[in-house]
């Protein structure tokens, strides 16, 4: 086996009414982040391999460990390159997968990714949001997008799509500004990693978050909503569906969310008021 990037090859045997045969295959690779804040390890991420800083940075900040990235003092890849997994030492491995973090210790908050936890087990899922109970921030952008330039979105992380084209199996966030020009691409094995991703590369580079859409390729669960609200990006969109807490969550903390934008259509689930409508 060898290795390119993220990517590793393996020996299949394929069967099928043409005949049986041999081949090699690209496959992704999926291995273990270890998240350290302060020297004690608060998250083990299940990721494609790259990017790490931005992960870590999107992480901590979208699951609100860190309110602010100006607390984070340091963010350290312990290991870099991808050697083949074949080839690698168990020293190699342990490093790459690993981050180091400094933060601030007054501005922690490493009880952050129970709350909402806590919130869906009181519920049983089936819970009133309340912005009481939900320590959320509202969205407070006054952000308008054109409804034409949405729908144009799609096409635009489509063909930015690298991976999914060449091995498939990934998930896909971009981000991009009012005008529809593409930000970045972040293509991940979790569509949770793929956010983080595309949000720690913004703050990594002091591009503002307050004025951008997102648009990922998976379900917008209660966890993705929770994510984006956090860090203050306006509309959230997905060619697929919310579920129906993402959608209470949305309403209650003045997030717009788009499911099913794909082609020339979409569906607005929540304050659609950001959106200039295309005419009826």
């Amino acid at each position: 086996m060898e290795s390119s990037g993220p990517i590793t090859h393996r020996h299949v045997w394929r069967f099928g009414e043409e005949g049986t045969y041999e081949e090699q295959i690209p496959m992704l690779l999926e291995e273990p982040l270890s998240l350290e804040i302060n020297g004690s390890q608060v998250a083990v991420l299940m990721r494609l391999p790259g990017q790490e800083k931005e992960l870590a940075a999107g992480f901590c900040l979208s699951e609100g460990l860190v309110s602010r990235f100006e607390d984070i003092l340091m963010i350290h890849h312990c290991g870099q390159g991808l050697p083949a997994p074949g080839e690698a030492q168990d020293d190699a491995l342990t490093s790459r997968n690993r981050i180091q973090m400094r933060v601030r210790p007054e501005a922690l908050n490493p009880e952050a990714r129970l709350e909402v936890v806590r919130l869906i087990r009181a519920g049983c899922g089936a819970v009133d949001v309340d912005r009481s109970t939900l320590p959320l921030p509202r969205v407070s952008s006054k952000l308008r997008a054109d409804g034409r330039t949405m729908l144009g979105l799609e096409r635009t992380m489509r063909e930015a799509q690298v991976l999914h084209r060449e091995v498939g199996g990934v998930h896909a966030v971009a981000l991009f500004d009012v005008t529809g020009t593409l930000i970045t691409l972040c293509e991940d094995v979790g569509r949770h990693n793929a956010v983080d991703k595309a949000v720690g590369h913004c703050l990594l580079r002091g591009i503002p978050l307050e004025d951008k859409i997102l648009l990922c390729s998976g379900r917008l669960s209660y966890e993705m909503v929770t994510k984006v609200i956090r860090v203050g990006i306006p509309i959230l969109c997905s060619v697929s569906t919310p579920t129906a807490l993402a959608v209470q969550i949305a309403d209650e903390f003045n997030l717009t969310l788009v499911g099913y934008l794909r082609g020339r259509k979409m569906t607005v689930y929540a304050h659609p008021e950001r959106i200039k409508m295309l005419p009826a």
